[in-house]
Formats: C-alpha cells, structure tokens, sequence
C-alpha cells in the first residue's frame, strides 16, 4: 500500500495548503535521519483511511495530536485482530458513550427478556433466594435489593449515580454478588 508523508516545510507556521511538502517513503526516511527529522520525529501521526484500499497519509501534526492517533489506531488494529481471530464482529460499546435517550452501549446491549434474577426465582424459589442474599454484606444486599429485589428497581446507572460512583464500580461489585449467590443456591 502506497503512503505519502506531509511535512511542513516550516514547523512554527500553521498547516495551510502552501506550508506542506508531500514526500515519499524514500525521501521521509532521509528527512527523518537529518538532524531537524530528529526533532520533528514524533510529531506525525497516521490518518484514518476511507477504506482498506486507500493511500496511507501520515501528516506533521503536533505531539499531542500524533499520540491520539497513534492511540486511536492502536485501538482500532487490537479490534480488527480481535474480530479477525474470533470470526465475529467486535462492536466495541464503551465507544459510544451516550445517545439520545441518555443511554450508555452497554445498556444498549442488555436482553430485556433475559432476566438472571428471574431466572433464579423460578428455578429456586423466592425463599432460597432471600435466604441466600441475607448472607451477603450489607452493601450487596443493598445493591441487590434496588437493581432487582424491590418493588421498583433501578438501573445500575442510577444506583451508581445515587450513591457516586462509576457504573464500572456497581458492574463490578453485582458481578461480585451474583457469584457469591451462584456459590450459595443449589445447582
């Protein structure tokens, strides 16, 4: 795959049309071995492509700039190598933050006809399963009690909201839980 390199010609003047040099491998590689080469070195960063077929440009961009997009593509070549070794489709939900509705990607993933808890009631029984989340601390009971045991639950979003922390922390700590219980109830 071809690749142009876009250098300024003058580092200190911003990026307009009339500033860059479009180089080659060949001629990037004998810039970068000269002494001002060396001082710009970490100061490009890759572009993203509009598709597999495309020129690679790498672009003078600033330090800060370059490592955002040598990070932004580091992320993007570890999921590619992850959907290209599982077969599937890697759809990565922390990269959406947000959407109209104020919902985050994972909650965008979650089956509202699978419920664990439910799950475990029928299989169990109510009493099994109190009995079993008694045994647990007081924090967990709590945090079993809002998202799932209560007349009205909350999300993991409120409760984490409501009690501030991360939605990471209260994934974790249910996650926690909801082995604790697993160990407890019978198969």
């Amino acid at each position: 795959m071809r690749k142009i390199y876009l250098v300024k010609k003058n580092p200190e003047l911003p990026a307009d049309g009339n500033n860059w040099l479009v180089m080659n491998s060949f001629e990037f590689r004998n810039f970068i071995q000269t002494p001002e080469g060396q001082k710009q070195r970490d100061r490009f960063g890759q572009l993203d492509a509009c598709s597999v077929d495309d020129v690679i440009i790498i672009a003078e961009c600033g330090t800060e700039t370059a490592k955002q997009w040598r990070s932004e593509k580091d992320r993007h070549d570890y999921l590619v190598s992850i959907e290209n070794q599982s077969g599937m489709t890697v759809f990565s939900y922390n990269t959406q933050t947000t959407t109209e509705d104020d919902m985050s990607g994972e909650e965008l993933l979650v089956d509202q006809d699978c419920s664990v808890i439910d799950a475990i009631l029928k299989k169990e029984g109510k009493s099994t399963l109190y009995a079993a989340v008694a045994k647990l601390s007081p924090a967990e009971i709590n945090l079993m009690t809002s998202l799932y045991l209560c007349d009205d639950p909350i999300g993991q979003r409120e409760y984490a909201r409501r009690h501030g922390v991360a939605v990471t922390t209260i994934n974790h700590q249910l996650t926690v839980a909801l082995k604790k219980l697993k160990k407890m109830l019978p198969n």
